[in-house]
């Protein structure tokens, strides 16, 4: 039989795609495991659909979003003038936006500001000395009849060790006049050594609904997830919060006004828990960091208390190698929610971006 003819070019493209994949870490021949994602642009920074810099906010991180008014707000952690981490340090910053279609970006109309220097300012003080108190970190926030109440973490000391750090304990500072100052509130405090100290508000929350809900986990991003509740109305007791403690022989839920008796809804390791309502999947989405396998997840659940589901990756390291953080509300999505917007970290920029994630592959 005559031999076949061997198209070289072709021979060559394929061990080049195989070469790059082999060398560049943004392409992954399994990223297909992933759910389909998205960037959407820059949300902090000189590179932001508006330029955060002409605030003093060259760098940050977090983003946690919830609605005050009609309007969205935005926590972040901490800040400087510039991405590289450097000039005018501030714990904290707050922003402030009205836009509601998320596919070409968010605007971030303006931010709380310091009047005198006229730059975003810090909103919850912190001593800035290591090994006494560090920094003091937003992680949930919520507006009960025009009051914001924001939950933060008195960080102690950042470990060299990615990912782990010590707090003081965790608390909450309270704002009635629309963000523009907070004030710490000294007679509520979780230990910094507890399962509660990184918090996260439960979304959407009803007002006329007895309780909020709230996920946590201890300090630093390798802890398992727990889940309490409180009366809002009772917020600042922490005498009224309470904790879930696992389910009886009838699966009716037990609380518990002890943090001890709390038991883990989903086990470690979660980064920075960010959970709401997802109307298309009808099901809870609690969207976090995955420190082992340096990726962004997701779990879903019927209950809060669950069982939840496995983790689904939404996008991995090898994409973005030092992402973190992944904050969503349940008004940002397209598609009653088939399509979710979150706020992602990227370390080695020092900024936040806008990203999506397509989640019809886990209706059911």
């Amino acid at each position: 039989m005559p031999r076949k003819r061997v198209n070289y070019s072709i021979c060559l493209l394929i061990l080049i795609i195989i070469l790059i994949g082999l060398w560049w870490p943004g392409f992954n021949p399994e990223q297909n495991t992933n759910l389909p994602h998205q960037m959407h642009g820059q949300l902090t920074g000189k590179d932001a659909t508006v330029d955060s810099t002409d605030f003093g906010v060259g760098g940050t991180d977090l983003g946690i979003i919830f609605k005050h008014g009609s309007n969205f707000l935005f926590f972040f952690g901490d800040t400087f003038s510039s991405e590289s981490m450097t000039g005018n340090w501030r714990s904290n910053t707050l922003a402030i936006s009205t836009d509601t279609e998320p596919s070409n970006g968010i605007a971030l109309d303006h931010w709380i500001m310091d009047p005198t220097a006229g730059l975003a300012k810090e909103l919850i003080s912190s001593l800035k000395v290591d090994n006494i108190e560090m920094t003091c970190i937003p992680t949930a926030a919520v507006s009960l009849d025009g009051i914001i109440y924001v939950y933060y973490m008195s960080v102690r000391h950042w470990s060299t060790t990615d990912g782990m750090w010590t707090c003081n304990n965790a608390s909450i500072a309270v704002s009635v006049n629309n963000g523009q100052t907070f004030s710490k509130m000294t007679n509520i405090s979780w230990d910094g050594a507890s399962n509660f100290v990184l918090f996260s508000a439960v979304q959407p929350y009803d007002e006329s609904e007895e309780y909020l809900y709230l996920l946590s986990t201890p300090s630093g991003r390798f802890g398992a997830c727990y889940l309490s509740r409180v009366n809002p109305t009772k917020i600042l007791n922490i005498s009224e919060y309470n904790y879930f403690s696992g389910l009886s022989s009838t699966n009716v839920t037990i609380w518990s006004t002890e943090m001890s008796d709390a038991e883990a809804v989903f086990p470690s390791p979660v980064g920075e828990v960010s959970v709401m309502w997802n109307e298309y999947l009808g099901k809870w989405t609690a969207f976090y960091m995955d420190s082992v396998a340096f990726s962004i997840v997701l779990r879903t659940a019927d209950d809060l208390w669950g069982v939840w589901s496995e983790p689904i990756t939404i996008v991995d390291h090898t994409e973005y190698p030092s992402l973190y953080g992944a904050f969503v509300h349940p008004e940002l999505v397209e598609d009653n929610g088939e399509v979710v917007y979150f706020i992602m970290s990227i370390f080695s920029e020092y900024n936040t971006f806008v990203m999506s994630v397509n989640v019809s592959s886990l209706v059911t």
